[in-house]
């Protein structure tokens, strides 16, 4: 609870709250508020600005199995809420690189999309890299595919790309394998 103290220290919570494990704590990083239950939080990428991203307090180093391979966490980063959503079953979807989770729902993830990402190491939108060449350098020029949900540099692709598409855009592979059932055909009707 180390870094409670810290941030106690910033102003940023009363040093006198009293805290318990089971009850959330509210706090304000960068003028987002962040509820805290008996772990450090857990923000998305986007809402929290680079120099907080590498803050210790913010990231929880993955679990390892003996294998070497992540522990999936066993709750929802988005609603921090277990395996089943609103009283029907929905499993977590779990990042092959960091182990942090999320119900398909929460991820705003279509039923396909639920389907694609369990054949494959997903990624999270903090670990995502491009599966051509296997960089998560210059992110901003990462396209995610609307039906299978991997990553892709613009300049990657063949042909390259210079803008990203308006509408939906599908991968390759996707294209292969949904052929006109794929999103970026969907939104062309």
């Amino acid at each position: 609870m180390e870094w409670i103290n810290d941030l106690a220290g910033e102003g940023q919570i009363s040093p006198n709250h009293p805290i318990e494990l089971h009850t959330p704590l509210i706090i304000t990083v960068s003028s987002l508020p962040v509820t805290i239950f008996n772990r450090p939080p857990v923000l998305p990428a986007e809402s929290v600005s680079p120099s907080l991203r590498s803050d210790c307090r913010l990231q929880q180093a993955p679990k390892k199995a003996a294998d070497g391979s992540v522990i999936p966490n066993g709750y929802c980063d988005f609603c921090l809420g277990g395996s089943k959503k609103t009283g029907c079953p929905e499993d977590l979807i779990s990042c092959a690189d960091c182990g942090r989770s999320g119900h398909p729902s929460c991820l705003q993830f279509t039923v396909n999309m639920t389907a694609a990402v369990r054949t494959y190491r997903w990624q999270c939108i903090e670990c995502k890299s491009c599966s051509l060449c296997g960089t998560s350098e210059n992110d901003d020029q990462l396209l995610f595919c609307d039906d299978c949900d991997r990553g892709y540099h613009m300049y990657c692709l063949s042909p390259p790309m210079s803008e990203p598409p308006e509408g939906s855009w599908s991968c390759h592979l996707c294209l292969r394998q949904l052929k006109e059932k794929a999103s970026a055909y969907i939104t062309l009707t």
